[in-house]
């Protein structure tokens, strides 16, 4: 490996990456909002959700679907664009895997926002794409129907992440790409750590949230609407009912 190129890559992914469209719109759509915070209300108490994740889901929040739709969109070309450039450059290096992760540490610590930024979800899809657009897919729709039948909408959103990692090591037995998606796997859940505490703190409280509301907060309402008539406990329901028991 050629140390210039290596860190070439590492630098030109992570200015990418630090590039912040959530913060773009904002500021040419809504001046003056503030996204640096979301808070939802939870159920009929005082208490509230609240996400620093500076990204698709606020502007999702803030200026509506389509907004949201763009800036994810563009998180995701923010990880694609330097990994795929680096991966026709030097096809059998892996620079491009260097790219992509770059791109996520500037998407959640971007240098030109004081290290504020994101969770880096879309971005990590951007390098995945690159990796294995197939796996991608396939692991998507198994943790999206595996969280549907289960009623768990958290599992829905992300259990497509984790299960790259079994993926990518039967489907290439390579080293550097399996530490790549499970350093991946690290800065996520390490950015969302704020998140996931809120959500248990809440499930054991008295009026906690139901599996709607979590989706809700984690920006995947619509997708658990759709997905949630297929989860387990109505299926079995539905099969006790034409039995007549």
């Amino acid at each position: 490996m050629n140390p210039a190129i290596a860190l070439l890559a590492g630098v030109i992914g992570y200015l990418i990456g630090s590039i912040s469209f959530a913060r773009l719109m904002v500021r040419i759509r809504a001046p003056g909002v503030d996204v640096s915070t979301i808070e939802h209300p939870v159920g009929g108490n005082s208490e509230t959700f609240k996400s620093g994740s500076i990204g698709a889901t606020a502007i999702r929040l803030q200026l509506g679907a389509r907004y949201g739709c763009l800036a994810g969109v563009l998180d995701i070309l923010k990880g694609l664009l330097p990994t795929l450039a680096f991966k026709l450059f030097q096809p059998d290096a892996p620079y491009y895997l260097i790219a992509a992760t770059m791109a996520t540490i500037g998407h959640n610590y971007p240098v030109y926002y004081g290290f504020e930024g994101g969770r880096g979800f879309a971005t990590i899809y951007g390098g995945f794409l690159v990796l294995d657009w197939v796996g991608v897919l396939v692991t998507n729709v198994a943790g999206i129907m595996l969280g549907g039948l289960l009623g768990q909408a958290l599992m829905m959103r992300y259990a497509g992440l984790v299960l790259m990692i079994p993926w990518i090591w039967f489907r290439t037995h390579d080293v550097a790409k399996l530490a790549y998606v499970v350093f991946a796997n690290i800065l996520f859940w390490f950015a969302i750590m704020p998140e996931l505490r809120q959500i248990l703190r809440l499930r054991t409280d008295a009026e906690r949230p139901d599996e709607q509301q979590v989706a809700d907060y984690m920006g995947m309402g619509n997708v658990y609407r759709l997905v949630k008539r297929f989860r387990l406990s109505d299926v079995i329901g539905k099969v006790k009912k034409g039995d007549g028991s």
